[in-house]
């Protein structure tokens, strides 16, 4: 079966006819056969997937065109992208599978190796039933591969054999490995670290002979002397045993047979280490699967070739980055690589990372004569004169890529954003360390490629105090056990750690399973990582801006009140670190980065007042400077912006961002990161003041450059889309709105982990997103998951928690829980007012719901009272014609309705219009409620002319905006018969009353039980009119639907045979009117067991005008 054709296809008529006779044009297709061919490809070419499954049911010779090649690489391809998106993962595998099957008919080494990577990928989702198949096709492509690389054939029990057997030696190395690591005491010392490491190193050598020896097996003696070295954290004996594999290889002679040889074996080695199943697919560089975007998340990233797939990097194999450089090279020519290409041309300009990462080596296999000729050749490499004073070594050490590496590798710990934030265990505790020691080694000459042992040299030339040497220790001993203990949990190259598992309490063990958690104990050592890590990153920073004895005097101490406060507050200990950084700024007084980052804390803790006099202060103690930071003045006024609009003063806001924007445009000094927070708080200032346009102008222009400076899985992207979405949501475009909170929130979860305020924010937003959409269960879920996380973090009083609890509120009165819903407002109310006063957007907000809330529990008088406070706060912060107090009229008018105080609630509807009007298009939708509101309000003041005429333009407007065919364009059809028929318009309201009819025809089917009460209006319209034909003909259509659904024995169908009676009496058809009254007398009696209910009564008055009886005592009296 067509495993494409699951799903009904929706075909494009223009693309495919409906072809009547399929012979008629199959034959017709082979005419001029190679330019049908040529055109039908390029057709196909542009063709999404369910046109591409029709085109090949029309004839043979599109089928055979769509499933070869190209074509069918892309079918399956999107195919895939479909089948991801649903879950659906037995159909993934068999498209992954398929897609396998297309590359092995390649060909090509790249191709099969491919194909292997997808095989593997397949294996991991597919039955036991066809795990033995995919593996045949393994084997197959081992066999290609081996012809291809014209080595000896292998039978099928051997390679079987060697793709179990290299799977169950790396499987029983990594518990070795584990075992060593349970027996370790709790602080090791850095020996003992060591020595771990050595025996991993040592383990890592054996195996990857093993795997090396193998090829050798198939490819027969190498034709010349070669040595196979190991770069990266092998070289420094810090691999652990889920890292990747770094190497090259040395010839003894640059000659083409050797080369071949060794690109073969480098081949043969790489399907090895691809059967090991740990190489992602994104890393062989598939192109089908790079247009998808396709992310691997089943293969566990494990021991697999380094860097193949990422454009930009190092790529340490023997093929290199398969474009400007090759790993297989004499000893000479290889060291050319850290200095000068043939024509001069500097290496490390043109592949910026790779001369740094080829000075580390060791020897693997081979002959260590020329492992030792490629180290005297980088020495004298190094000593290459470079510009001016600086020879290549102390250039390399001292200039190359510093910049970007000490901002990759910043601590910057007093950025909130990284509050609370997951750790990487490899690039926040472990990068930084080994890659300073590298620099620091190479400028002083030290040859050590172990980062210990380069330690012990650093401090003997003095270029390390005793007590900073030890310090390094403890922490490089620190970050690689955790590294190593993170990898060995997650069992792959997974390294993130979250700090508020345990510290808050979320112990919900599915959380616990996919986030390494950290311990009350290990988060002791993440201090001490810190405060070790602070201090040795400002030194390494003074030595490198030529300060060399800052790093030699230091002692790294961390014990300074404004590093413990970075740490905590990178932490999530808000109190810790304001305790500290009040300290700090005891000590310091002056300094403003203390004075601003207290501020923040004010802010993040609700006391707003504190939190601006703090950032004012920093501004002006900034200003006192000499020599002015405008990076900082920048910060600090968008800081100060910030806070302003939390506390309404919108204007005061604006001015202070407008002088940050203006730094950051600044020809000279200007900076695109303060651009793009400038924008982002004119964006917030915007929608506050509901200036649509200029909104999403500066979210759309502070993302594009987020986007293009972070990349588009940055915390600060996310902020960014939440900000998208919540304007959508004010736009009530719901589908763009979950689009892009549902982006915002997989880059939080990715950094923060589940149990972030920064995840909380996007599961409320998405509460509202929800309520949009009606989906209440899904908004309630959303809800409560934003607001349990904030308790857990914050507790019940914190101010944060108002929006959650307002939202929540909103949902309980969705759902008509009103008790409930008031409850969580009030509180949600006291918390707002408790953090910004009254004169705020949200304490108008909430007061603007609670009258709503009050509205719909009867209590006019507190409803009134709530909306009008939001209503005197609107006024307040906009003015009276602002488009914020638009709901507010609203909502006071539906309450006016409620009381019966119409010509109040007249004057609330008209005001709104008053501004509504003139700021949209005359059929917005959001008129046409108004319109509607306006209607209700005439029809009950009995102004029933002015009430169709207001129902009209709401039902236009409607229409206009999403078609005819529409439930609640059903229901105004419906309200606006209603007050025609009221009004005494029959003609107007029979007409209203059909088009309901044929809507809900349409929507639901002709039988639908709303239909039998619109049959019902119509033939008392026509009965009215005299028109007793279709009377009757519409009574007959609603008492058959009414029948259908409640069965003979109910009320009204007794009301449709007593009206059917009526009817037919009234032409003068006495049987059938005798028929009728007497069956509605039969319901009657049977439901109600009382000859003198009224109903009964008025039948029997009926039946005495039939048979012409004289009234009997007792009947109707």
């Amino acid at each position: 079966m067509n495993q494409f054709s699951s799903d009904p296809l929706r075909i494009h008529p223009l693309i495919f006819p409906a072809f009547e006779n399929k012979e008629e044009y199959s034959s017709y297709s082979t005419r001029d056969t190679t330019a049908c061919r040529d055109i039908s490809f390029k057709i196909f070419k542009e063709l999404g997937l369910q046109d591409l499954c029709q085109a090949k049911l029309v004839c043979k010779e599109w089928k055979h065109l769509i499933e070869g090649g190209s074509l069918a690489i892309k079918a399956y391809t999107l195919a895939l992208k479909l089948f991801i998106q649903k879950g659906n993962s037995i159909k993934e595998a068999f498209c992954i599978e398929k897609l396998g099957d297309i590359y092995l008919g390649k060909d090509s080494t790249k191709a099969l190796l491919q194909a292997v990577g997808l095989y593997n990928y397949s294996l991991h989702i597919s039955s036991k039933n066809q795990q033995k198949i995919i593996k045949e096709k393994l084997f197959n492509a081992q066999r290609l591969l081996t012809r291809i690389c014209r080595g000896k054939s292998l039978s099928n029990g051997l390679i079987e054999k060697q793709f179990e057997g290299n799977r169950e030696v790396l499987k029983n190395f990594r518990e070795e490995i584990e075992k060593k690591i349970q027996v370790l005491p709790e602080n090791p010392s850095p020996q003992e670290v060591r020595k771990l490491y050595r025996d991993i190193a040592k383990g890592v050598k054996s195996f990857f002979s093993i795997l090396a020896n193998q090829a050798i097996d198939v490819l027969g003696d190498a034709p010349c002397e070669y040595a196979m070295i190991g770069f990266g954290s092998l070289a420094r004996e810090e691999m652990t045993p889920y890292s990747d594999l770094e190497f090259g290889v040395l010839i003894q002679e640059d000659v083409p047979i050797n080369k071949k040889y060794f690109r073969n074996l480098t081949n043969l080695l790489h399907l090895q280490v691809i059967n090991l199943g740990e190489t992602i697919l994104p890393a062989l560089n598939i192109p089908c699967l790079k247009a998808i975007h396709f992310f691997d998340g089943i293969t566990p990233r494990g021991f697999a070739f380094d860097g193949a797939g990422v454009e930009g990097k190092g790529c340490k194999i023997p093929l290199g980055n398969g474009k400007t450089f090759e790993l297989i090279q004499t000893p000479e020519k290889m060291a050319q690589y850290i200095a000068q290409d043939e024509n001069g041309e500097w290496w490390h300009e043109k592949e910026p990372h790779l001369p740094m990462e080829l000075l580390t080596f060791t020897h693997l296999l081979g002959n260590e004569e020329l492992t030792e000729l490629y180290r005297q050749n980088v020495q004298r490499k190094l000593a290459t004169p470079y510009q001016q004073d600086f020879d290549l070594r102390q250039y390399l050490a001292k200039k190359h890529l510093i910049q970007a590496d000490m901002i990759s590798f910043n601590p910057n710990l007093n950025d909130l954003r990284r509050q609370g934030m997951l750790f990487r265990a490899k690039e926040d505790f472990y990068r930084f360390p080994h890659l300073a020691l590298d620099r620091l080694a190479l400028f002083i000459k030290v040859t050590a490629s172990n980062t210990f042992s380069r330690l012990a040299q650093l401090n003997k030339q003095g270029i390390l105090t005793d007590e900073a040497a030890e310090k390094l220790e403890e922490w490089m001993s620190i970050a690689l056990l955790m590294r190593l203990r993170t990898y060995s949990y997650y069992q792959s190259q997974k390294e993130m750690m979250n700090p508020l598992i345990k510290l808050f309490g979320f112990e919900d063990p599915a959380l616990i399973r996919k986030q390494f958690d950290l311990n009350p104990k290990l988060l002791k050592k993440v201090e001490r990582i810190y405060s070790i890590f602070i201090p040795f990153y400002q030194a390494v920073q003074k030595f490198l801006s030529g300060d060399e004895e800052a790093l030699k005097f230091s002692t790294l101490n961390g014990d300074l009140p404004q590093i413990q406060g970075d740490i905590a507050l990178r932490l999530f200990q808000q109190e810790e670190a304001k305790k500290w950084y009040i300290l700090a700024r005891q000590a310091t007084p002056q300094n403003p980065d203390i004075i601003n980052i207290l501020g923040l804390i004010y802010e993040e803790q609700g006391d707003l007042k504190t939190a601006a006099d703090c950032i004012n202060q920093a501004i002006a103690t900034e200003c006192e400077h000499a020599e002015k930071d405008y990076f900082k003045m920048a910060k600090f006024y968008n800081n100060l912006a910030q806070i302003y609009t939390q506390q309404g003063k919108l204007e005061q806001a604006e001015e202070s961002v407008k002088r940050a924007l203006a730094i950051g445009l600044h020809p000279k000094k200007g900076n695109l990161g303060i651009v793009a927070m400038s924008c982002n708080k004119l964006s917030q200032i915007n929608l506050i003041r509901r200036n649509l346009e200029l909104t999403i102008e500066y979210t759309n222009k502070a993302l594009v450059i987020h986007l293009n400076f972070l990349g588009r899985d940055h915390p600060a992207v996310a902020v960014e889309y939440n900000n998208l979405g919540v304007f959508y949501t004010e736009q009530k475009n719901f589908v763009l709105a979950e689009i892009y909170i549902l982006k915002a929130l997989n880059i939080d979860i990715e950094h923060y982990g589940e149990n972030h305020p920064a995840v909380a924010r996007d599961y409320n937003n998405l509460a509202w997103v929800y309520l949009g959409l009606k989906k209440l269960e899904k908004a309630d879920e959303y809800s409560k998951r934003a607001l349990n996380i904030n308790l857990k973090l914050f507790g019940d009083n914190h101010p944060t928690g108002a929006a959650y609890y307002h939202t929540q509120g909103v949902i309980y009165m969705n759902q008509r829980n009103m008790s409930q819903a008031a409850e969580y407002c009030e509180k949600a109310l006291e918390m707002q007012l408790r953090l910004s006063g009254e004169k705020n957007l949200n304490v108008a907000i909430i007061y603007t719901n609670l009258g709503a809330i009050y509205k719909e529990q009867g209590k006019s008088k507190q409803a009134v009272e709530r909306t009008k406070k939001a209503l005197f706060i609107i006024h307040g912060l906009f003015g009276r014609k602002h488009p914020n107090g638009i709901k507010i009229y609203y909502s006071l008018a539906e309450i006016y309705i409620s009381q019966n105080e119409l010509r109040w609630a007249g004057k609330c509807i008209k005001k709104a219009l008053k501004i509504e009007i003139p700021l949209l298009d005359k059929n917005d939708c959001r008129l046409a409620n108004f319109y509607h509101l306006l209607g209700q309000v005439y029809g009950k003041q009995g102004k029933l002319g002015r009430a169709a005429e207001h129902a009209k333009k709401a039902l236009e407007i409607k229409i206009t905006h999403s078609g005819e065919n529409k439930l609640e364009v059903a229901k105004d059809y419906d309200k606006l018969g209603m007050l025609y028929l009221k009004h005494g318009n029959l003609e107007l309201a029979a007409k209203c009353f059909k088009k309901e009819i044929k809507i809900n025809t349409l929507l639901f089917d002709e039988n639908h039980h709303k239909l039998s009460v619109l049959h019902y209006q119509l033939g008392q319209i026509y009965r009215k009119q005299g028109n007793l034909d279709q009377a009757v003909e519409h009574m007959k259509k609603a008492l058959e639907i009414k029948i259908m659904h409640s069965g003979e024995n109910h009320y009204k169908v007794a009301i449709l045979y007593n009206n059917l009676g009526a009817i037919y009496l009234a032409q003068e058809k006495l049987e059938l009117a005798t028929q009728y009254a007497e069956k509605a007398i039969n319901i009657k009696t049977a439901l109600f067991f009382k000859e003198k209910h009224f109903s009964i009564v008025m039948m029997f008055k009926v039946l005495r005008k039939l048979y012409r009886m004289p009234e009997k005592s007792g009947i109707g009296s």
